[in-house]
């Protein structure tokens, strides 16, 4: 019996979906945490570790749009169990691989897993509920993103501190299988199964993110709905890869960064994480009761957080406090980005390319990753650490630059 979740807030499926996005940012990202115990473990270089989010991330980028395509038709209940599970049992391949090739091999696995379950989660997110919640629907989604970085990764790093990664990974995995039947209980039955008909499409709020630039100037007109094309959604995209490559240039190698030129003892490491976990869990669950109708002043919000908390870090690590007050702005920064970029991407996107338009972002996404932590691993090995803060002010830059250029673009269309 088909169940109508589009009336209400339904918050059993959101939170459970919550959760399984949770695991999956956990597993992706516990390498940051555990890098240094990986890299001794699997006889590599920090590097060599950076590069299993690399592999993991272009898995997704060059799997996730066919991919998603291919199995559309698949009831959108049993295709997120199923890559969930899947997802579980390629962590426990990284767990049990005895060389760095053979995890480099599972990592790979779990990115296809995961750009299939990513990309259908969100646009899942969207057919759940009603225009007026979907602000409030992707920001509980993306709190379990937000999560991972305050208990995932943090208690992750710290177990593998206490035992070991391997173990972390394991349980990990149980942890994602339950989670997996959780999803089979709650989720409903035949909900984002099939694109909505055309006259009767579901339109979704509007963020304002492409033409809201009240942040830049007051006299600049602003429309009440961008307009709806897979040509934005690509600008989009571009924007997102850039300032995600720069963001994990710089976070992919966070652990060693911290352990090393900010001088922080190896058994605070956990609690360092765990505060720019705090503060971006805290800012994704503001994010829709600060910007929901005013989300193109929460794009500069953010930058601004990425430029001054990320800067205070790179450029003042050897001073005391300054860069832990640093990695707790950027992580507040990084709270408020991917839900804003969800809710435009969801605004802008045409109702019927919905999956689509999601995969292409995941790819995005997971391609800034992969990208970030790629010239992140190149800028180790040839110039050092310095290079890192580098890397991520400048590609954050050039993504406001972006960013500014599509909005006043956006809006002299709407003028003529």
């Amino acid at each position: 019996m088909k169940t109508d979740m589009t009336s209400k807030l339904p918050l059993g499926p959101l939170f459970t979906l919550a959760t399984a996005i949770f695991m999956s940012i956990t597993i992706e990202m516990l390498p940051t945490g555990l890098m240094h115990l990986m890299a001794r473990d699997l006889g590599v270089n920090d590097g060599q570790i950076g590069l299993l989010m690399s592999v993991f991330a272009f898995a997704v980028v060059i799997t996730s749009t066919p991919l998603t395509m291919l199995l559309r038709n698949i009831p959108k209940r049993y295709l997120l169990v199923g890559v969930l599970t899947f997802f579980s049992l390629s962590t426990v391949m990284t767990a049990l691989a005895p060389t760095y090739a053979l995890v480099l091999v599972s990592r790979i696995i779990n990115g296809v897993a995961h750009g299939v379950f990513w990309s259908s989660v969100t646009s899942y997110t969207g057919s759940l509920v009603a225009p007026q919640h979907l602000t409030k629907a992707v920001s509980i989604t993306g709190g379990g993103g937000g999560l991972a970085f305050v208990l995932g990764v943090p208690l992750g790093t710290a177990l593998g501190q206490w035992l070991d990664w391997r173990t972390t990974f394991i349980v990990l995995a149980v942890v994602c299988l339950i989670v997996a039947a959780a999803l089979w209980k709650v989720l409903p039955q035949g909900i984002g199964d099939r694109p909505a008909p055309a006259t009767t499409a579901v339109e979704l709020p509007t963020p304002q993110a492409l033409s809201d630039v009240e942040a830049i100037t007051a006299s600049i007109p602003i429309a009440r709905r961008p307009r709806k094309s897979m040509g934005l959604v690509i600008v989009l995209c571009v924007l997102v890869m850039t300032v995600m490559t720069g963001h994990y240039s710089f976070y992919s190698y966070i652990s060693p960064y911290l352990l090393g030129p900010v001088g922080l003892a190896e058994v605070l490491l956990p609690i360092a994480l765990f505060g720019y976990g705090i503060a971006s869990a805290l800012a994704t669950g503001l994010t829709g009761a600060l910007f929901t109708g005013r989300a193109g002043l929460g794009f500069y919000v953010a930058f601004g957080l990425f430029v001054f908390g990320g800067g205070s870090l790179a450029l003042f690590a050897g001073v005391p406090v300054i860069p832990l007050i640093g990695l707790g702005l950027w992580g507040f920064g990084m709270g408020f980005l991917p839900t804003l970029l969800q809710s435009r991407l969801l605004a802008i996107a045409p109702s019927k390319h919905r999956d689509l338009a999601s995969a292409i972002y995941t790819s995005a996404f997971n391609g800034g990753i992969g990208l970030g932590a790629l010239v992140g691993a190149l800028l180790l090995d040839q110039y050092g650490m310095g290079a890192l803060g580098v890397s991520f002010l400048t590609l954050t830059i050039v993504g406001v630059i972006i960013n500014v250029v599509v909005d006043l673009k956006t809006v002299r269309e709407r003028s003529a």
